[in-house]
């Protein structure tokens, strides 16, 4: 699949809509819209999770299994007796966002499904998700913009077409002048990739992250060199056709390392974190650890 005009003209929307509804910083819209993402895709990749434990024999559990304790009783003196739960499969995205709106589901996404995933983000070592709260908190607001997030369709999308959808988003905040001094034009990302030259087998670390567009480069750098003549499309970004591979010459193996043991990296700002987490988990590398530290 390609990110096509009318994929752009719906995440436009949404970005207008944010805009629109008195919500104008285009550098926090992108880190609600990153964690609006999770919560939607975080559902499908735990239910593949629990599908491969089950074929393959391994122990899993499911994020959604058990109770989760509500705002009314969680952190109280109370007896157990007295606690309220919810089953945590009612924190999945396909429960609240189709039957919550306005007030209702503010409250229910700031009280209840920020904070879960808050500990899933502990829980697993994500600390992208570290102090994450709602800042669209305008009922009308958040109400259609879970909407407008629905009608992406996520789940039908490729990894490449979705990264592509979150470069548009980092896009707009260049544009905007929010991030001038941490993004690096594409271009000059990709020429110094090509100049490094990374291969199959190595890893790759950048300290100062970003929103990851330099490990990111580094992937679709070693997916083109490992894919076959069948395996190379060309592809249009920002206006400028380039080649990506599919990267189906690598092995079995190859791809597992390519995807969890082969890019690492740092930044001292936890929304860059927020967004290069989830710039890599829509191009398919959720298992790639972005870490808020100093390396200075």
């Amino acid at each position: 699949m390609v990110f096509t005009a009318e994929l752009r003209r719906k995440l436009d929307q949404i970005r207008d809509y944010l805009y629109g509804g008195g919500y104008p910083d285009p550098l926090s819209n992108a880190e609600q819209l990153s964690f609006l993402f999770f919560f939607y895709m975080v559902e499908s990749l735990d239910a593949s999770n629990v599908r491969q434990s089950k074929s393959m024999g391994r122990p899993y559990t499911s994020i959604f299994e058990g109770n989760w304790e509500i705002r009314e009783t969680r952190g109280k003196d109370k007896p157990a007796d007295e606690r309220q739960y919810i089953p945590k499969a009612n924190l999945r995205w396909s429960k609240w966002a189709q039957a919550m709106s306005g007030e209702t589901l503010v409250d229910f996404v700031r009280e209840e499904v920020f904070p879960f995933f808050v500990g899933v983000g502990d829980q697993y070592g994500m600390n992208f998700m570290a102090n994450a709260r709602l800042a669209i908190d305008d009922p009308v607001v958040l109400s259609q913009v879970v909407v407008l997030i629905n009608d992406l369709h996520l789940e039908n999308q490729d990894p490449d077409t979705k990264g592509d959808l979150f470069e548009n988003v980092l896009r707009q905040i260049k544009q905007a002048g929010e991030l001038g001094q941490f993004r690096t034009p594409r271009h000059i990302i990709r020429r110094i990739v090509e100049l490094v030259d990374p291969k199959i087998g190595e890893t790759v670390y950048d300290p100062a992250a970003g929103t990851a567009g330099f490990l990111v480069a580094a992937y679709e750098h070693i997916r083109l060199k490992n894919s076959s003549p069948a395996g190379i499309e060309e592809t249009e970004v920002e206006s400028k056709t380039y080649q990506r591979g599919s990267g189906d010459k690598l092995s079995s193996k190859q791809w597992r390392d390519l995807q969890t043991s082969t890019f690492y990296g740092n930044d001292v700002d936890g929304k860059m974190v927020s967004l290069a987490t989830m710039n890599l988990a829509l191009r398919g590398l959720p298992d790639v650890r972005i870490l808020k530290r100093n390396v200075l």
